[in-house]
């Protein structure tokens, strides 16, 4: 499977890029994917293929793409993206309660939304999220425009190494290159450091499912367990041989618990 860093493609398109989104299936029952800060709605495809039948589900394409005024005009807050999201689902018409599922920085604005939202939210599904622990991807260091770098980063996000492979590094490279974009990105990358939501977990009472891989470096088993302690009623799902993100990396097994749990949420 491609691990692409961005698309700005999708099925269906609204009026702007913050309202874009990937719809498969129909009917009451919504399911909204959300991707990470390195993640696209590709990264859903799969996943939505396989719910398509049962439910509705839609990927949105969230405003973290590379563009020449990120830097400029981009957001700069977890509750700028948050109020993002609703407005895209306000274009998608979704007025019934849903469930989100979060990767990365996706769990985190799953989260987020659920807490700003409660009423719109009948579910959560949460994979190698962020929001209380999370390691950067650098471990620090000042970010450098050589695929050496690039590729030691991209290698601490997957267990399975055949996955990082010279497209990828190379799509990264390119996009540090451009220094605009890269602080835009820190800017991110902070601005999620920033909203910790370990004291707000408590608040959340709906069905939960956290799917975590054994094998997370950025966001360690560990960090699925204090989302399960502090989430009431909430399930854990560890899967081996499986890094930050698991429906990329082990798409089958995630899709089966996601199946799962699904029902017990409508």
């Amino acid at each position: 499977m491609r691990f692409s860093l961005f698309s700005t493609k999708s099925a269906d398109q609204a009026s702007e890029i913050e309202s874009t989104f990937v719809q498969v299936g129909q009917g009451p029952r919504v399911v909204v994917f959300l991707h990470g800060l390195f993640g696209s709605t590709a990264h859903w495809t799969g996943t939505m293929d396989a719910l398509g039948s049962d439910y509705r589900c839609l990927a949105l394409h969230l405003p973290l793409d590379r563009k020449e005024d990120r830097r400029s005009e981009g957001v700069r807050s977890i509750g700028e993206l948050t109020a993002t999201i609703d407005r895209a689902l306000g274009i998608a018409k979704i007025d019934a309660p849903m469930v989100l599922v979060g990767n990365s920085l996706g769990g985190l604005l799953a989260v987020d939304y659920a807490l700003s939202y409660p009423n719109r939210v009948c579910g959560l599904v949460l994979a190698g999220s962020a929001g209380l622990q999370e390691r950067s991807l650098t471990d620090g260091a000042k970010p450098k425009a050589t695929r050496e770098f690039v590729r030691s980063v991209i290698s601490g996000i997957f267990y399975d190494q055949s996955l990082v492979t010279d497209e990828l590094v190379e799509d990264w490279f390119e996009t540090m290159r451009d220094r605009n974009y890269t602080r835009f990105i820190l800017r991110i990358s902070r601005a999620t450091r920033d909203r910790n939501v370990e004291q707000d977990l408590a608040r959340i009472d709906t069905p939960t499912l956290i799917v975590w891989g054994e094998n997370d470096q950025i966001t360690p088993p560990s960090v699925g367990e204090q989302f399960q302690s502090r989430i009431r009623g909430s399930k854990l799902v560890f899967l081996d041989a499986c890094g930050h993100v698991p429906n990329v990396e082990q798409p089958d097994r995630f899709n089966r618990h996601l199946a799962a749990f699904l029902p017990t949420c409508f």
